[in-house]
C-alpha cells in the first residue's frame, strides 16, 4: 500500500499507508449543519490509524495579510467538538460510506487533536516558530482537556512534534506565501 496524500489550505499532508483519511467539511451531513441554527464547523481532516482517531485542523498564516487570531486554540477546540458531534450523528443516522467511517472512528480507543499551523518565520524556520507553537500548545491543552483529550499537538512543516505524517507546501501555491 502506498502512502495517502491530501491537500488542505496549501499544505500537502502525506500519511503512512493503511491510514483512513476524510475531509469531514466535504461531507453533505456536515454541510447541512454549517447554517443556522447550528453553525457547525468541522476539522479539516479526520484520520484513523488503528484505534487512534486524529482530528486535524490545518491553518496557514503565511499568505499576505494573514494573521493568526488570538482565539485560535478556542477555534480549534470548537471545531474538534463539532467534528465529534457530526461523527456521532452520522454513525447513528447517516448513510454509507460516511456512516461506516463514523462508526469505526467512534470505536477508536484514543482521540488526538492536532493543529497543523504554518506561521510566518522570516526565513528562520525553527528559531522563529518554537515560542509561538509552544504557546498555542498550552492554550489548546487547556481547552481540549475538557473533552478528555489531554495531549493535543501543535505542529507544522518544520516542527512535526511527533505526528506520524509529513506536511509540505503544495507546489501550486508555494509562490503565494511571504515567508518561504
Amino acid at each position: 500500500m502506498a502512502p495517502v496524500s491530501t491537500v488542505v489550505d496549501g499544505s500537502v499532508f502525506t500519511f503512512p499507508s493503511g491510514w483512513q483519511i476524510t475531509k469531514i467539511d466535504e461531507w453533505p451531513e456536515q454541510k447541512k449543519l454549517t447554517s443556522p441554527p447550528f453553525h457547525s464547523k468541522g476539522c479539516d481532516l479526520i484520520a484513523m490509524d488503528g484505534d487512534v482517531l486524529w482530528l486535524i485542523e490545518a491553518k496557514d498564516y503565511t499568505y499576505p495579510g494573514a494573521s493568526a487570531p488570538d482565539d485560535l486554540a478556542e477555534v480549534v477546540g470548537v471545531k474538534a467538538f463539532h467534528s465529534l458531534a457530526v461523527l456521532h450523528a452520522v454513525a447513528r443516522w447517516g448513510s454509507a460510506p460516511n456512516q461506516q467511517f463514523s462508526e469505526k472512528a467512534l470505536q477508536c480507543r484514543e482521540a488526538r487533536i492536532c493543529l497543523a499551523v504554518e506561521l510566518p518565520d522570516g526565513g528562520r524556520k525553527l528559531m522563529a516558530l518554537a515560542t509561538p507553537l509552544a504557546a498555542l500548545s498550552l492554550k489548546l491543552r487547556k481547552i481540549t482537556r475538557r473533552m478528555n483529550v489531554h495531549r493535543p499537538i501543535v505542529s507544522n512543516s518544520h516542527q512535526p512534534n511527533g505526528v506520524p505524517w509529513t506536511i509540505s507546501r503544495d507546489p501550486a501555491t508555494r509562490g503565494r506565501h511571504l515567508d518561504r
